[in-house]
Parts: C-alpha cells; sequence; structure tokens
C-alpha cells in the first residue's frame, strides 16, 4: 500500500512539474495560498491541479496571491 502512495505522488509530481515549479516561484515573490470563497472553474491561463467531481466538473478550491 505504501508502494501505491509513492508512485501517485511520484507520477503527480512528474505530470504536475509545471504547476509546481510555477507556484514555488511565485512563493518565492510573496504569493500566498489563499482559500476561495467558493470552488469555481479553473482560470484556462493559469497554471493548476483541478479536482473532478463524480459529474466530471472540474473546480479549484485554492489559487496563489499577492
Amino acid at each position: 500500500m505504501l508502494e501505491a502512495g509513492f508512485v501517485f505522488l511520484t507520477l503527480l509530481s512528474i505530470n504536475e512539474r509545471d504547476f509546481f515549479d510555477t507556484a514555488t516561484a511565485q512563493q518565492e515573490q510573496g504569493y500566498k495560498w489563499t482559500e476561495l470563497a467558493k470552488c469555481q472553474a479553473p482560470d484556462p491561463n493559469a497554471k493548476s491541479i483541478v479536482l473532478t467531481t463524480g459529474t466530471g466538473k472540474e473546480l479549484v478550491c485554492f489559487k496563489l496571491e499577492k
């Protein structure tokens, strides 16, 4: 079971590398994670990791803000 978790995290980090690189760079520039008042559709121009609901709707619930 531990191996499955490791594989998942490895695949996530490889597939979302661009997102993590951008998030890290923005945090170094003073951006902070902010919880949105309500989850919303992702901005197509922003890098994000989306949550997909059971009905297939894609949402984001946090974003980096300065």
